[in-house]
């Protein structure tokens, strides 16, 4: 089927669903598999004009509205399509606390992005880098992955645009900027491969990507009877040579798949455990896991879809039958105990009149995960029921549909609506990222509308939102709004794969929801705008004990301190000028920074001034400071925090 005829398939489906609310999910009908409630997509509330950025200092949530988040700005794109599902491998935790997160950047405002690549900024345990100003890569790329070879290398993996392939280049250690290329690509044998995942253990390469045409001058590439399939490579001396290319692993054949899809797959590895998960719409969602760094897999059914290989409108799916699917946004995580976990959103689908060309998906409100110990798929985060409306009065939640809408065919929101703010093929919860602590915590992050909090054009603002199991993905804690902008557009979360004291994700936020690349249309709804990337620390503590909250309409925020955590010593440290620091704020406050010698004299202070809760970068100058041992003091109306630093001129 012609891209152009899905995208009409999707517009049409989510504006069905949303004028219609007979498309409800029976929990019953859920695959076996499901044991969790209100999975049901409903009917999407039209948005109440109360409710808009430019009322929002009068509107009635003035009073409810909690205090602004703040984070740290690393970077910029106006090329805003981070990934057409899944998020990818984005987000280092070096094993020193370090940081290395990536984008797909580019600094050009226009419709071609020819500057369009690989954005990286490195946390050198204090302080960001400079904001880069352009690719990691010579030529123009997207959708990079990223890691760390065995010599400490960090390397970014993305496809080339010019010439097909994929291009990785390597610095010198982390934190340097001295980018250069490989020699080596990874292509096709007849066609060039595009939007790869890649993953390592030292220089064991591990790479999923989807074969196909970067434009429709490309013809399909049939491989094992799978048109555009998704493939597999593996090289075992850092993306030299490849001992497997482009092959298909085990049971991905045509008994189950006619095609592969852009971006809807995901890969972890832990040590010599690999772990692919390969899912989409009307597909299977299945994990092949090898303990052998790809020697050998073993393929386990997630939740397969009942129609096996399936092609759209060829067979009649009673509506009473309402057939599930996961969106093919898809993450996966091994655990410290080498177990796989997988979160994703979820669809249905039924059709009913197969000599038309559409095809009803309502789309599902809550994000799943299945964990291969339990082999059950439980709900791991919903939105946030901002009005405490529960399911009384029919709409559980308040999401218009104008966010569930996708851009038609012809270039203009489908079903009559004025905006599509519609993510791809995506559901209402999704992009998932998944990380593990040393307890053997899961969380997850994704993104999602707000309930109530619209903009001017009626569509919800997205929040990425967070939520944490300490069972092994058994049970689930409340979601938490982990952003908590609630009138941008936060999206695109990536996790670091391993947490310590605080959960760590990079994310873009912009004032449009949707993006430029799917929701401008013929009419310019979505200009290109700058987009910023941001940094998130969260402690920990804060989200186990609930201090990010719900801050529901229904009643008064909680009160919380101002207690202020220190994400890690300042640095440099020895310095002889200025050094730096990154804190979270866990509630709005004056800050202020008391510096005292050995003696406890005190030598320096600091008004920051009045500061919202979240991340922030703050610098003590130390030049007027002799050699020494000093002690500053970062101290908040209700909390403070001392911490040591050596100024060596």
């Amino acid at each position: 089927m012609k891209k152009s005829l899905l995208l009409m398939i999707l517009g049409s489906a989510s504006y069905a669903m949303a004028q219609n609310t007979s498309d409800q999910i029976d929990p019953k009908t859920v695959n076996s598999k499901m044991t969790v409630e209100q999975t049901q997509a409903v009917e999407p509330a039209s948005p109440n004009s109360t409710f808009t950025p430019s009322q929002e200092g009068s509107s009635s949530l003035g009073k409810f509205r909690p205090d602004v988040y703040d984070f740290v700005q690393i970077g910029i794109t106006y090329y805003d399509l981070q990934t057409n599902a899944s998020i990818g491998r984005r987000a280092i935790l070096h094993d020193d606390g370090t940081v290395t997160m990536a984008w797909t950047y580019s600094g050009s405002q226009s419709t071609v992005w020819d500057d369009r690549g690989t954005g990286i900024n490195y946390y050198d345990g204090t302080s960001w880098g400079s904001f880069p100003t352009k690719r990691t890569e010579s030529s123009r790329t997207g959708w990079p992955s990223i890691g760390v070879l065995a010599n400490g290398n960090v390397y970014t993996w993305a496809h080339d645009f010019n010439d097909g392939g994929f291009i990785m280049t390597q610095n010198t250690g982390k934190g340097k900027t001295d980018w250069t290329s490989a020699p080596e690509k990874l292509s096709g044998t007849t066609i060039d491969p595009i939007w790869a995942r890649a993953a390592n253990n030292g220089d064991i390469l591990h790479v999923i990507d989807n074969m196909s045409g970067q434009d429709d001058n490309f013809p399909d590439v049939i491989i094992g009877g799978i048109k555009n399939p998704t493939t597999y490579s593996r090289s075992l001396d850092g993306g030299k040579t490849w001992v497997d290319q482009h092959i298909l692993l085990p049971g991905y054949d045509s008994t189950r798949y006619l095609a592969g899809g852009g971006d809807t797959y995901a890969i972890d590895v832990r040590d010599s455990v690999v772990a692919i998960v390969i899912g989409g719409t009307t597909k299977d969602l299945a994990l092949w896991k090898s303990m052998d760094n790809g020697d050998t897999w073993e393929k386990i059914m997630i939740d397969s879809f009942p129609y096996g290989a399936f092609e759209w409108g060829s067979k009649l799916i009673p509506q009473a039958d309402n057939q599930t699917m996961n969106d093919g946004s898809i993450d996966v995580l091994i655990d410290n105990n080498n177990d796989v976990h997988v979160a994703f959103g979820m669809l249905g689908v039924y059709d009913e009149d197969t000599t038309d060309e559409f095809m009803s998906i309502p789309q599902f409100y809550n994000l799943f995960h299945w964990s291969e110990n339990t082999d059950t798929i439980v709900s791991c985060g919903t939105p946030i029921d901002m009005d405490g409306s529960g399911t009384s009065g029919g709409t559980l939640y308040d999401i218009s549909e104008e966010t569930t809408n996708s851009m038609g065919s012809d270039g203009n929101p489908s079903g009559g609506l004025s905006y599509a703010a519609r993510y791809g093929s995506t559901s209402i919860s999704t992009h998932p990222s998944l990380s593990v602590d040393a307890n053997n915590t899961i969380y997850v992050t994704y993104d999602c509308p707000v309930e109530l909090f619209y903009h001017d054009y009626g569509a919800n603002f997205r929040d990425v939102h967070i939520s944490y199991s300490e069972d092994d993905g058994e049970t689930w804690a409340v979601t938490q709004n982990a952003t908590q902008e609630r009138y941008k557009e936060c999206v695109f979360a990536c996790l670091t794969k391993r947490t310590d004291d605080f959960v760590r994700f990079v994310f873009q936020m912009d004032v449009h929801p949707g993006t430029n690349l799917q929701n401008n249309g013929n009419s310019g709804l979505h200009p290109d705008v700058e987009n910023q990337i941001m940094y998130a620390a969260i402690p920990v503590q804060d989200i186990k004990e609930r201090n990010l909250g719900q801050h529901t309409l229904s009643a008064n925020p909680v009160e919380k301190d101002a207690k202020v955590f220190v994400v890690s010593q300042n640095y440099p440290n020895p310095f002889s000028g200025a050094t730096s620091v990154i804190i979270y704020l866990r509630n709005t406050s004056d800050l202020t920074c008391t510096v005292t010698d050995a003696s406890g004299k005190v030598v320096k202070e600091i008004s920051y001034g009045q500061m919202n809760a979240g991340n922030h970068q703050l610098e003590i100058d130390g030049s007027d400071l002799s050699n020494g041992i000093y002690f500053y003091t970062l101290k908040s109306s209700t909390n403070q925090v001392t911490k040591s630093m050596n100024v060596v001129h």
